[in-house]
């Protein structure tokens, strides 16, 4: 190793002394041959747990030079900092010589010259200036990735200048991306603004990228830039057989890197491509989703195997444009790149929705950024990514891109149809915005839907929306598709990343942590007319609440709806006598109308899967409503029992159980409802009379109160006449009850059968 920089440094030039009458007195040429020493602007790959390099120096010096000591000198920022003696033993004429030293990665330049010295003059042999020590990543992918300075290049829009790139001095590039592999084998400071084939590209985001890791880690950083334009995921594969061919560019940037001494090195892989795999100007074949996952696994697998010690691979989700045929076209890549961030926690994705695209006038139109709207964001978005993994430098969540986390129906017109959804997004400490209206940027699939409001609640999007005609079902998902051109309209956080993309996100019901369960025999209270959300979460999971009923309240109808599978509906009273139940298949709403029975009385819900059915992550939604009520007399008591949970806001309590009436019997009596034939075998005509425009619900259920069948009917003033097909009905007795105006009708019905 080196001596003292102060004390053994001057007893070298003390001893020199003696033997010639100047130090440093240089012949112009020697016959040496140095194999290992280091190039001008090296950067050198540090060990991560001591922060230091290791230099190695050696070759061959023939007899004849005449020297008879090596002097190797190590400065610091252009300060001499070390000497070192290397004595020479000849043998057959040559010397062998051999050293080693080690610099700090930090933000500072190191300089070695190589003197031979025969006693009487010294003879600069080699010397290497700018070394430093450090990181390395590779950036690959197409002209995104290529990122060259786009517009005009003025101040704002250089990479390199020192507003936009402080750390560029520490920046550094081994050779260039050349497509042909002719690069020059040096080291040279990084270049932003440059041509792929240019020694020294970095990209403009590259640049923007290792100046700030360079400055917030005091670690000087290499780039690895093997990008190629225009280029589909295919043009970047490894060739299994020989890894390191030069025809492909997988090999020539492996062999690169191993020249360089990095292959052990590699920190991170920043991928920015996928344009040229949808289909249009630039791509010819459409990949789909799954095809580009797997082409890009490939390709990851290759990276793992050839840089041992690489530990995470950076995605950049592409944006919509370069004459691209379609969004979604460019959908499929963008739902590929999300879809693997989520599946493996080796790959982060971040979003460019927030960047504004370029024109170019040409053909692709939008397709690549300018540094300030565009590739500067790029670079800071990923430098506050990798400070976190690769530095662990803690930083809030928010420095990832906004992601869904899933959708669900939110709001309903109706039982069962709904009008609104909540897209929940993954990070719930960021805050976020909405930068214009984005609804135009949302498609809900499955059927035929406008799009009405987008707002923002908290970390949810909720979008309510009305189905077209044509369509009678809910939707099943729900897309975000991109834009070409400026980054408006578009969502971003408080970092100003942007909604990442993606495609057919399940819409279900609402996901929650159930929080009716470990309840008491009698379950959890509920309250009149407050809907609660609540799970089945297994195949022996049974739910149970319970309510109170008072003289005060008419009618009741228990609801339950937003069923993700087949579940069934139960009512017991206090003595836990079944008073009621609703066993439709699938997942039909489930439903019992409860009459007051005039008294205050409690009741117990039972819900519970059909044959074991369950879903563990999305929710169902449990009512009880209240459908009329009687004015309160003074001195009627309308409180709820000391012991209960919770009180009802409305301060009714209904007791009700589902039983059957007799023909004729009406609650009140003011509807007058006729049906024929009775008995019945195929059709039932019911005629209803109303005095003006109302609505009727017309329910068919058993004397155990099940119900069978349930229809909407719009009446007009006069006779309205309605056919309920009753011929899949099992002969025996059922009950009609016809709910209109708020009251109840219930006549018997006898169905025969076929």
């Amino acid at each position: 190793m080196f001596a003292s920089p102060l004390k053994n440094y001057c007893q070298h030039v003390y001893m020199l002394a003696i033997v010639f009458s100047t130090c440093f007195s240089f012949a112009t040429t020697v016959v040496s041959q140095v194999t290992a020493f280091p190039q001008s602007n090296q950067l050198y790959p540090r060990n991560t747990h001591s922060n230091k390099a290791e230099i190695r120096f050696g070759g061959n010096i023939e007899q004849s030079t005449g020297f008879k000591w090596l002097v190797l000198r190590k400065s610091r920022n252009g300060i001499l900092v070390a000497s070192k003696l290397i004595p020479l033993i000849y043998r057959n004429g040559i010397a062998v010589f051999r050293s080693e030293d080690e610099i700090k990665a930090e933000l500072s330049t190191y300089r070695y010259d190589l003197f031979g010295s025969n006693g009487v003059s010294q003879t600069l042999i080699q010397s290497a200036d700018n070394i430093v020590a450090g990181d390395a990543f590779i950036i690959q992918g197409q002209s995104n990735a290529v990122a060259i300075a786009r517009g005009n290049l003025n101040t704002e829009n250089d990479a390199n200048s020192p507003a936009n790139a402080p750390g560029r001095k520490f920046v550094r590039v081994y050779g260039s991306g050349s497509a042909s592999g002719n690069y020059t084998k040096s080291w040279f400071t990084g270049d932003g603004n440059v041509w792929f084939e240019t020694d020294g590209n970095t990209g403009q985001w590259g640049m923007r990228l290792a100046s700030n890791l360079a400055m917030t880690q005091k670690t000087p950083i290499c780039i690895f830039n093997g990008a190629d334009p225009g280029q589909a995921i295919n043009f970047f594969q490894r060739d299994d057989a020989n890894p390191a061919n030069p025809n492909t560019n997988y090999g020539r940037l492996l062999n690169r890197i191993r020249e360089a001494g990095f292959e052990k090195n590699i920190r991170a892989v920043i991928w920015h491509q996928g344009e040229s795999d949808a289909i249009g100007v630039l791509g010819q074949v459409q990949l789909t989703t799954d095809q580009y996952k797997q082409a890009f696994l490939n390709l990851q697998n290759a990276w793992k195997s050839d840089y041992k010690n690489l530990r995470k691979t950076y995605l950049f989700q592409i944006k919509y444009g370069c004459a691209m045929e379609s969004p979604d076209g460019a959908l499929q890549i963008q739902e590929a790149q999300r879809q693997l961030g989520l599946e493996s926690k080796e790959i982060t994705v971040m979003s460019t929705s927030a960047a504004s695209q370029l024109f170019e006038g040409n053909v692709i139109s939008y397709c690549h950024f300018n540094f300030q709207e565009g590739y500067q964001l790029f670079g800071d978005w990923m430098s506050h990514l990798i400070q976190r993994d690769i530095y662990n430098k803690k930083l809030p969540s928010s420095i990832e891109a906004p992601a869904p986390a899933n959708a669900h129906f939110s709001g309903f017109a109706s039982p069962g149809i709904a009008s609104q959804i909540s897209l929940s997004l993954k990070d719930k400490t960021a805050s976020y915005l909405l930068n214009g209206d984005i609804s135009g940027s949302f498609r809900l699939e499955g059927g035929n839907f406008t799009i009405t409001d987008i707002n923002l609640s908290g970390s949810n999007i909720i979008i309510d929306f009305a189905r077209n005609p044509g369509s009678i079902t809910n939707p099943t998902g729900l897309s975000f598709l991109g834009h070409e051109g400026n980054a408006a309209p578009i969502l971003v956080n408080n970092n100003g990343i942007g909604l990442l993309y993606f495609s057919n996100i399940s819409i279900g019901y609402e996901a929650c942590t159930d929080k009716y369960e470990n309840r008491n025999i009698k379950g959890a209270h509920i309250k009149f007319n407050k809907p609660i959300n609540a799970l089945i979460s297994s195949s022996n999971d049974v739910d149970v609440f319970n309510f109170k009923t008072n003289k005060n309240i008419e009618q009741v109808k228990i609801n339950l709806t937003n069923l993700p599978a087949d579940y069934d509906l139960f009512l017991y009273n206090e003595k836990w006598e079944l008073a009621g139940s609703s066993i439709l298949d699938g997942n039909s709403p489930e439903q019992i109308l409860i009459n007051n029975t005039g008294k205050k009385d409690e009741f117990l819900i039972v819900i519970k899967g059909k044959n074991g059915a369950f879903d563990k992550d999305d929710c169902y939604q449990l009512n009880a409503e209240i459908v009329g009520s009687q004015k309160q007399e003074d001195g009627d008591e309308n409180e709820e029992d000391d012991d209960d949970e919770g009180g009802d806001e409305d301060g009714g309590k209904v007791s009700n159980t589902a039983r059957a009436m007799e023909s004729g019997n009406s609650l009140e009596g003011v509807s007058h409802v006729l049906i024929s034939p009775n008995p019945v075998r195929d059709q039932l005509n019911v005629t209803l009379k109303s005095a003006g425009t109302e609505k009727a619900e017309l329910r068919l259920v058993d004397i155990n109160g099940r119900l069978l069948q349930v229809h909407y009917q719009l009446l007009r003033p006069g006779k309205n006449l309605y056919h309920m097909n009753v011929g899949k009905v099992s002969p025996g007795i059922y009950l009609l009850q016809v709910l209109q105006n708020k009251k109840l009708t219930t006549r018997k019905v006898l169905i025969t059968g076929p």
